[in-house]
């Protein structure tokens, strides 16, 4: 699994880092950042959860 962040979408309303702070923060830019891109099966259902809960579509997941 890969995830990224399309910044030009994110709001920085930190809906992510809620859902997966393992993966996700909000940077000093008010931006999302990936912080993590080691998603471990324990992760995978809290990354596909933060990216079907981004108010903008801001996050992309490739299921490798």
């Amino acid at each position: 699994m890969k995830v990224e962040i399309i910044k030009e979408n994110c709001i920085g309303c930190g809906q992510c880092e809620a859902t997966c702070s393992e993966v996700f923060k909000i940077g000093d830019d008010g931006i999302a950042t990936v912080i993590n891109n080691k998603i471990t099966k324990e992760l995978e259902e809290d990354v596909n959860d933060a990216a079907d809960g981004c108010p903008t579509s801001a996050i992309n997941v490739e299921n490798a």
